[in-house]
């Protein structure tokens, strides 16, 4: 929080990581600017990202000539300017632009060669938004406008010399203008409308080229829309006699237009009871309607020769021909969602919150990639795949298809327990609440790739006594932990009438992960004091296993992974600042993902793992470390 009427401030961040098993480095370099002043702000931040190539050699597991993680390079910078126009309107604009080139390695040219196939890839993202809000009477409105353009570029060389060339771009823009206020006064208090009429354009056009063929698309979505909510307080002691907590209904819908789609219809009502100030109930129900994205529906066939895959007919693992694209005969998916939530602060333990919720899912036409080819699978798209004469897999079309209906339902509770000692500070944002968020900062970040080893946290939020610090000021110290359980009751889906259904939690597979696992524990702790600071996450969930055809049932282990978190507001060290001025503004976090290299173990009937679940393919990067710093000036 900055209560300094003109601040400025310059910040340098700097990390570096590695995995302990070596092949890979990742680094990043940032800098930012801030200004405030009376009548506004204006933030800019430019950053380089780059990672280095990982090869199967480095993880023995193949050839150097494939690699297991790309090399890649990411430029970005954005600006952001917010200017109050008068007391009561305020209006921001941000822009955005960011480029990543990368380089994979598809196989070796000739068999047995050491001239690698090569993709290489440019993506290019500009985005711009604009805001204004401001007050009529009692009523805030807001109006808003964006525009955005995504444009990627792949070459990718082929055995016979020849070399394809993917080509694609999306512009979207649109705008909204909203309205709320108080309608009226109610029986239990104020009744309020918030009102939202909206429009968003989609142009999309891409072109493949394949052996001199080019397949070229040219898809538009005009969609303007509608969205209203009403609340409605029900109950409210100090409107009625009697005492049985507060009651408020909301009820939601909206209408959206597609130019390329029937009109899509989508209402909920949320009914909240406030029972006492500690315990409250919640439960709601929402039925939408959502068409296809876009590239979905029409982004050019992209072709990739020698991709490992394990064929679950077979039990082996072969080299295919895959196809990924657009899919134009998706139809528009219709969901319907309830939730049932039960949030508790206990009032004989100070700081300890415990929450119950139910959510149930049930969803019909789906839009989704073609899942792993399981016996299943293969039957009900027999077209989307091709083998030879010997029945070995060769090539499969992994463009989108719809699933008839999709079923899921689960619990998730657990508690969060936390509490200040020292000389107190305010709470800030964030620290853990009915939902089980983490303090912001607290191991949340940017995904480092990989695999079983869960998300690669590497921003890591900024630090103790910051933005995005984890407690909030300098002053006291603070103690936090959660533990959450997810409980999957069921897990269905029905791809196409009169085809077995498929039972995620009982054999049946989608993806190349598994099925769903049953059980999943969240456990989330950390303590900060004087500018130090500790986090320990950890997750486990129980695995798998999906029955195959011939070969007999695939083993997806159990998989438990602790991720560690060391940092220090060198600030609040005077007299190590007095030593080394130029820490002064400084902050240094060490961060260490998948502390003990937890690998799920994957076997199949006789044991033995195949060749495409070995731990360099499921997880290439293991136990990675990583230290950042960062100074503001």
């Amino acid at each position: 929080m900055v209560l300094k009427p003109n601040f400025r401030q310059i910040a340098v961040e700097a990390e570096g990581g590695i995995p302990t098993h070596g092949g890979r480095f990742q680094s990043e370099v940032e800098g930012s600017f801030l200004a405030i002043g009376e009548n506004g702000r204006v933030n800019v931040n430019a950053g380089w990202e780059q990672s280095s190539l990982l090869t199967e050699a480095e993880r023995d597991v193949g050839p150097a000539t494939r690699s297991l993680l790309p090399q890649s390079d990411t430029y970005s910078i954005d600006a952001t300017i917010q200017r109050s126009l008068d007391k009561v309107t305020d209006a921001s604009i941000n822009l955005r632009l960011d480029q990543t080139d990368s380089l994979s390695l598809l196989g070796p040219a000739v068999p047995g060669g050491d001239d690698p196939l090569e993709r290489d890839s440019r993506s290019r993202n500009l985005t711009t938004t604009a805001s204004v809000n401001g007050m009529l009477g009692d009523w805030r409105w807001s109006l808003s406008g964006n525009y955005a353009d995504a444009d990627q570029l792949t070459f990718t060389d082929r055995v016979t010399g020849a070399r394809d060339r993917f080509d694609s771009s999306q512009q979207s823009f649109g705008g909204s203008a909203n309205l709320s206020g108080t309608v009226t006064e109610g029986w239990a208090g104020p009744i309020r409308l918030s009102l939202t009429g909206s429009y968003s354009g989609l142009r999309f056009d891409s072109e493949s080229e394949r052996s001199g063929a080019i397949t070229t698309t040219d898809l538009g979505r005009d969609t303007p829309g509608v969205f209203g909510s009403l609340t409605l307080p029900l109950l409210d002691p100090e409107y009625q006699i009697g005492n049985i907590g507060r009651v408020s209904l909301t009820l939601s819908g909206q209408v959206q237009n597609p130019s390329d789609f029937a009109a899509l219809k989508s209402w909920g009502a949320n009914l909240n009871w406030g029972v006492t100030d500690n315990l409250s109930l919640i439960a709601s129900f929402n039925q939408d309607e959502a068409a296809p994205g876009i590239q979905q529906l029409g982004a050019a066939p992209l072709v990739t020769p020698a991709v490992t895959y394990y064929d679950f007919a077979t039990g082996q693992t072969v080299e295919i021909t895959t196809t990924t694209g657009g899919n134009p005969f998706l139809l528009a998916e219709q969901r319907r969602d309830l939730k049932l939530g039960l949030n508790w602060e206990v009032p004989m333990v100070e700081g300890l919150r415990l929450s119950v919720n139910y959510n149930r899912n049930k969803s019909d036409d789906t839009s989704n990639s073609l899942p792993v080819l399981t016996p299943e699978i293969e039957a009900a798209f027999p077209d989307r795949v091709t083998r030879d004469a010997n029945g070995v897999l060769v090539a499969l079309d992994q463009r989108p298809v719809n699933f008839d209906q999709v079923e899921n339902s689960q619990i998730r509770w657990g508690l969060n327990f936390g509490k200040s000692f020292g000389q107190q500070t305010p709470r800030g944002p964030g620290l853990g609440g009915p939902g089980g968020g983490r303090p912001d900062g607290a191991g949340a970040g940017r995904p480092r790739g990989g695999g079983g080893g869960g998300p690669r946290a590497a921003g890591g939020g900024r630090g103790p006594g910051g933005p995005g610090g984890l407690f909030g000021g300098p002053q006291g110290g603070r103690w936090q932990v959660s533990l959450y359980h997810t409980y999957k009751l069921t897990d269905k889906i029905q791809i196409r009438p009169g085809v077995p259904e498929l039972d995620l939690l009982n054999g049946s597979a989608t993806g190349s992960g598994g099925g769903s696992n049953r059980h999943l524990f969240e456990l989330d702790g950390g303590l900060f004091n004087k500018g130090l600071g500790v986090r320990l996450s950890a997750r486990y969930d129980s695995g798998s296993t999906v029955t195959g055809g011939t070969a007999g049932d695939l083993d997806f282990g159990d998989l438990a992974t602790f991720n560690l978190r060391f940092f220090a507001d060198l600030n609040q060290q005077p007299k190590l600042i007095e030593k080394l001025p130029f820490l002064k503004g400084s902050r240094v976090r060490l961060s260490i993902d998948n502390l003990f290299d937890a690998q799920r173990k994957i076997t199949d009937a006789n044991g033995v793992v195949p060749l495409n679940y070995q731990p360099g393919y499921i997880d290439p990067l293991g136990r990675y470390i990583e230290l950042e710093w960062r100074k503001t000036f």
